[in-house]
């Protein structure tokens, strides 16, 4: 870190996301792994206890609602029973007529019904089923562990209570994560990764590290008031694309209030990454610049991102910017798209599509092609100089 920045450093509370670097967990196990993990750090003390029982309460209202509607007996008797059946042969044609009819239908076995118990457990998770049995105690345990057969095999119950258990998480994630910053770092590390576990993107802290790996290129420049320098001294250098590098000279000049800024690079462990969407898959974009500025009230923390707008993903990632603001605006300043183009005085300049302003990124919101995206520019882009 340079140290000329500490103050910033010290400010930084910022939102960042991590796509695709946990293998997805269900809601339901993720639920109750983050209530222990709250529980256990004394975050939460009583954090298990309470979502277990607001899951528990949901599987019993599931199970009310299947067995109205008729799908509790059909269910049970597909998966914890098997129909025999008499065999009827007409051998008084030429062509032998056969008739099944069913006689009657046979329960499990306590062994098969205990392995389907077990299976269901395997797809509730984090030994839910278990509890389950053990809140109703008092009742007949086959009943009881039919009631959890039952329940996991219907798909539309398992949704809901999926999407139950995701919001859960949400609210109870939101609630602690000022907490985790104050943890050990193998601590915060679990909390990151049950985030990231989630098929939805969660956001999280951006925290960046003491130092940064940082590669330098044959073309690497030297520029002034980078957030991090080298650690054995002289100039920070680094690699700039022509649109990059105008753009940074551009925020850096006095007028503009800037003091600082880091070169966000690709897929670092600690780059500030937002997601966008590419055909229906969540996709990670990392912008190139983060710039600081100062205003009467403190240092203020833009994003810039300066694009080719001949790329397929221009659109997406106008999208993925314009829903990033909206959800995290309050914790930047500018959330910007740039290019550079033309203007009336034939000179190049860089025009800025600014996220942060609500009329702006409600139009971009709904954009679906990169012609779309060009129209905005055309009408709405300005530029800063």
């Amino acid at each position: 870190r340079n140290p000329a920045f500490a103050d910033v450093f010290s400010d930084l509370n910022l939102i960042t996301y991590r796509i695709d670097s946990a293998r997805k967990q269900p809601a339901l196990r993720r639920l109750i792994a983050l209530a222990r993990a709250l529980t256990q750090d004394m975050i939460a003390p009583g954090a298990r206890k309470t979502m277990l029982k607001k899951l528990l309460d949901e599987f019993e209202k599931e199970i009310t609602a299947l067995r109205e509607s008729g799908k509790f007996e059909t269910i049970s008797k597909a998966t914890t029973g098997f129909g025999l059946y008499s065999l009827t042969i007409d051998y008084g044609s030429d062509v032998a007529n056969k008739i099944m009819e069913s006689n009657e239908v046979i329960s499990l076995s306590d062994f098969d019904m205990n392995n389907l118990f077990e299976r269901a457990g395997k797809i509730f998770g984090e030994g839910l089923h278990k509890e389950y049995w053990i809140r109703h105690a008092t009742r007949e345990a086959k009943d009881v562990k039919t009631e959890m057969i039952v329940l996991a095999s219907d798909s539309e119950a398992m949704d809901r209570l999926e999407a139950f258990a995701g919001r859960l998480f949400n609210e109870l994630y939101d609630t602690h994560q000022s907490s985790f910053r104050h943890l050990k770092e193998d601590r915060k590390d679990t909390y990151r990764k049950l985030a990231q576990s989630s098929t939805i993107p969660i956001a999280l802290d951006w925290q960046l590290p003491q130092s940064i790996d940082f590669s330098i290129g044959e073309d690497a420049i030297a520029l002034e008031n980078h957030l991090f320098i080298p650690s054995e001294g002289g100039d920070f250098k680094v690699s700039l694309g022509d649109w990059e590098k105008g753009v940074i000279e551009e925020e850096m000049q006095e007028a503009k209030g800037a003091v600082a800024w880091l070169r966000n690079l690709d897929r670092k462990k600690w780059s500030l990454e937002i997601p966008y969407e590419v055909g229906g898959v969540t996709t990670p974009m990392f912008p190139d610049l983060i710039v600081v500025r100062t205003n009467a009230n403190g240092y203020v923390f833009d994003i810039l991102e300066p694009h080719d707008p001949s790329r397929k993903d221009n659109y997406p990632k106008a999208v993925g910017l314009a829903k990033f603001a909206e959800k995290h605006g309050e914790y930047f300043g500018r959330i910007q798209l740039i290019r550079k183009a033309k203007g009336a005085d034939k000179r190049d300049h860089f025009y800025r599509l600014d996220m942060s302003k609500l009329s702006i990124r409600n139009r971009v919101r709904g954009v679906t092609s990169n012609a779309e995206l060009d129209r905005i520019f055309d009408e709405e882009a300005m530029t800063e100089e």
